[in-house]
């Protein structure tokens, strides 16, 4: 009750300060959209109804529609949509920033932004870079409130549009509401960048941020810095954090003098200091040549990506052939033809119809192929590793990271230290996608359409490591790594 409450004080706020400015929508223009959505979800979505039964989407959809019966600013329908999408408990299904027009863009997100990186431990933001001009802020400071408004509140209310996989997921809530030096780069969209000014704008102010700072040791005090462009803010990144901003996609480096330390960003075929595939059987025939004993493989900033580059790196780690327990869902063979012209995607034949006769209805409603064996079967590579593995793990871990560390720790291949990952045992929708661009409003949705599902009945939860490790405000104001740490006493 409470939490509505936050909400429609928010909302009312809002309208007040924002109805001068940006484009209005029409109840007409909204609702036409709003019905295009709800048929996508309940036609398309294979997970639209796994955390959420029917009455309870008919529902959100009242509750949107009441929302929606007057006109909106176009940034509270965006805000609104976000909300409903989060809803699913999908963390593949959302408003995507990198997808929108950019006629949406410019008038939903914010041209400025503030000059700090900062993580989300146990609900306080705790810097890790600063790039302003205010050289008092340090790493481990802690951010107490920014414009006069708690963190405890920002993170409530950012919650709200902060996408994950299934009921567990609030540690990779909060972690996406950090901004990790991912997101100093300009092309990068962060969640607060985009949805601390649309909840919590302030006329007047918007050009600068004024902060109450809790020192990692010291007294509170108040810090106005000048907000900056996104543009800036990576510039100054790049200036006072060389190493890290043209860090590749993957770096190796030896730990010890027998125990190599491979780090991956992201499972992409670019960014590498040469073509992946080279790459790794380039590193791994180094570390067989060494004789090396012990590998550290590091994803904690690593959501996802690409599978083909996840399995490549598997095929390395692996002794045995493996065949990943999954099996493919759809909930529907073809698209009806109501939808289809609002249906984008990189691969047309995700459009095509599916010969019925090749698949099978589960009780759930969803299709799956016939006489396809339910497994991706990874192969060793013959230079494979063959010692002690170590694999890192944070709660970003939620796409195909999330099923790298879920592999290694059924296949004992590893032992994972660190954080528990996102995402959830019970199966993960992507891998295909449409992107639903709704044509009355020009806001577009990202949908699933595959359920990548376990064969078996497992848990909602994320991959919980052998050794849990969890990162502490002294950790970032010392620059101590406690992971590493314990790995370096574990090895002497």
């Amino acid at each position: 009750m409470m939490k509505k409450l936050l909400l429609s004080v928010c909302f009312l706020w809002y309208l007040t300060a924002h109805a001068q400015s940006g484009q209005v929508l029409t109840v007409n223009q909204m609702h036409k959209d709003l019905a295009i959505l709800k048929a996508a979800y309940k036609q398309l979505h294979p997970g639209v109804y796994r955390y959420t039964t029917p009455v309870q989407l008919d529902q959100y959809f009242e509750e949107i529609m009441h929302i929606t019966a007057q006109p909106l600013p176009l940034t509270q329908f965006y805000i609104s949509l976000s909300q409903l999408s989060v809803k699913l408990h999908c963390g593949h299904t959302y408003v995507n920033p990198y997808n929108q027009k950019k006629t949406i863009v410019k008038q939903v997100f914010a041209d400025r932004v503030m000059p700090i990186l900062f993580q989300t431990i146990n609900d306080e933001f705790i810097i890790t870079h600063n790039l302003s001009e205010n050289i008092s802020l340090k790493k481990g400071d802690e951010i107490v409130s920014i414009n006069g408004i708690g963190t405890k509140k920002i993170i409530d209310s950012l919650l709200t549009v902060s996408r994950a996989d299934g009921m567990h997921g609030r540690n990779k809530q909060l972690d996406n509401i950090s901004i990790s030096p991912y997101f100093a780069d300009a092309k990068q969209y962060a969640l607060f960048d985009i949805y601390f000014p649309l909840f919590f704008s302030n006329p007047g102010q918007d050009n600068a941020y004024q902060l109450i700072i809790k020192p990692f040791r010291g007294e509170k005090k108040l810090v106005k810095i000048p907000a900056v462009s996104k543009l800036t803010r990576q510039a100054i990144f790049k200036q006072r954090y060389l190493a890290e901003y043209a860090q590749p996609t993957a770096t190796f480096n030896w730990f010890t003098e027998r125990c190599g330390y491979l780090k991956i960003e992201q499972f992409s075929q670019q960014g590498w200091k040469s073509a992946y595939k080279q790459y790794l059987d380039s590193t791994f025939n180094v570390l067989r040549t060494h004789q090396a004993s012990t590998l550290i493989v590091d994803i904690r900033n690593n959501e996802g990506g690409d599978d083909e580059v996840r399995n490549e790196v598997l095929s390395y780690l692996l002794e045995r052939p493996f065949g990943y327990p999954i099996k493919r869902y759809y909930r529907f063979l073809s698209v009806r033809d109501s939808l289809l012209p609002y249906l984008d995607t990189w691969d047309e034949s995700f459009k095509k119809p599916k010969t019925a006769t090749d698949y099978i209805k589960n009780n759930d409603g969803l299709f799956y192929k016939k006489n396809i064996h339910p497994a991706d079967t990874i192969q060793p590579k013959a230079n494979h590793f063959e010692g002690q593995i170590y694999l890192l793990t944070a709660a970003i871990n939620s796409s195909s990271s999330f099923f790298m560390a879920d592999i290694l720790q059924q296949t004992k291949a590893a032992v994972l230290i660190g954080e528990t990952t996102g995402g959830t045992k019970q199966g993960i929708n992507g891998g295909q996608f449409f992107f639903l661009k709704l044509p009355n409003t020009g806001i577009e949705i990202d949908i699933p359409i595959v359920y990548q599902a376990p064969l078996m009945s497992r848990t909602d939860e994320g991959i919980v490591p052998d050794i849990k490790i969890k990162t502490r405000q002294k950790d970032i104001a010392t620059g101590n790594d406690p992971v590493l740490n314990y790995i370096r006493k574990r090895l002497k």
